[in-house]
């Protein structure tokens, strides 16, 4: 009879072993399903692209140009892809750019923030409904003990988040409205890593905020969560997951991938019930040998409680990646075809969902 039970026991956690094991081969083997889209009757040109944005005028492209006087921030009409605004250029002078990323809007989309490398937020605001955008004042950005932050956005209430390089034991940083340091929170997802990690290098990725919610993914590992800010500065982790399971050593305070880690997450995007984004899931090696071979040609769909609804397979290779909050599309950055916009009808991603 004990030999029974004993036997039992075993089985038992050997299948809890292999449940927890399989997890990420699980999601791997779902079958993605193809999806196609269409495109504006003329090519919208992009130069490297960090941000792209819905406005209530149209789409927000921001990008990092190379050439003096050409404007960072171009809006795009949804439904022509014309250019209907532009502002904003490269240089050091007062509501120029070093280096541009959007971080969010006020509801309305009256007031555009976006940060400015390395630690200075500039707001463009317009006086009228439309897309004429002019530069109206700058913040600086107030940290305690001067680390470096990477990735930010502003929720609705008019908080701030950002991420770190290195520095501290937590990866994530509050901010007030007037952009001054409030608490730090979020420890180190990948297991292992001790509460005193302080080298977030290989944690780098997407974070993107709506209402007073924000994501964030790694471009390295297949991570992501959801947190909510309350207007009390209370912060709650609604929820996390690694849909794989890191390959990587482990040296207590940092770590490093291992040739057959499988790249995450590149783009971001949320409304008020989904949040999408763009996968990769390639050996990370590959962009070594070619820088490209890593950008994703898979779209995964999630329920903002974190619940997958769909794993599509894309025609090209697509990096950034847009929910309209405006219009019931979805827009891809068609990496393949000089960086054309490819448009998605919501109802025909749902129909082929999970």
């Amino acid at each position: 009879m004990i030999k029974i039970k004993l036997y039992y026991s075993i089985v038992t956690i050997l299948f809890l072993i292999s449940c927890v094991s399989n997890k990420g081969n699980d999601f791997l083997s779902i079958p993605a399903k193809p999806i196609y889209g269409s495109y504006y009757d003329k090519e919208i040109m992009s130069n490297e692209l960090v941000a792209f944005s819905s406005l209530d005028c149209g789409i927000l492209m921001v990008q990092r140009c190379k050439l003096p006087g050409e404007p960072i921030c171009q809006i795009l009409e949804e439904q022509t892809g014309e250019r209907v605004g532009s502002f904003g250029s490269r240089g050091q002078g007062p509501g120029e750019f070093i280096a541009a990323e959007f971080i969010g809007k006020t509801e309305g989309d009256d007031t555009l923030y976006f940060v400015n490398l390395p630690s200075t937020v500039l707001l463009y605001a317009r006086e009228e409904k439309g897309a004429d955008y002019r530069y109206v004042g700058s913040e600086k950005i107030k940290v305690k003990d001067g680390c470096f932050t990477t990735r930010f956005c502003r929720l609705s209430n008019g908080y701030s988040v950002a991420t770190t390089l290195s520095g501290g034991k937590e990866f994530f940083i509050l901010f007030d409205r007037d952009f001054k340091e409030i608490k730090r929170f979020g420890n180190h997802p990948v297991r292992g890593m001790t509460t005193e990690a302080n080298d977030f290098m290989q944690l780098q990725g997407e974070m993107v905020s709506y209402k007073n919610s924000f994501y964030f993914t790694s471009r390295f590992f297949g991570y992501l969560c959801r947190y909510d800010i309350s207007d009390e500065e209370d912060v709650t982790l609604k929820w996390e997951k690694m849909l794989v399971e890191p390959v990587c050593n482990v040296y207590e305070a940092n770590l490093a991938r291992k040739k057959n880690n499988l790249d995450g997450f590149y783009g971001l995007t949320a409304n008020d019930k989904y949040v999408f984004v763009t996968y990769s899931g390639e050996l990370c090696y590959k962009a070594f040998e070619n820088y490209s071979a890593c950008t994703p040609k898979t779209l995964l769909g999630f329920s903002i409680d974190g619940e997958l609804v769909g794993k599509y397979a894309l025609e090209h290779q697509s990096m950034s990646v847009l929910l309209s909050q405006y219009t019931p599309q979805l827009y891809l950055l068609n990496c393949e075809s000089e960086c054309n916009v490819e448009i998605f009808e919501m109802d025909d991603i749902l129909k082929a969902k999970l």
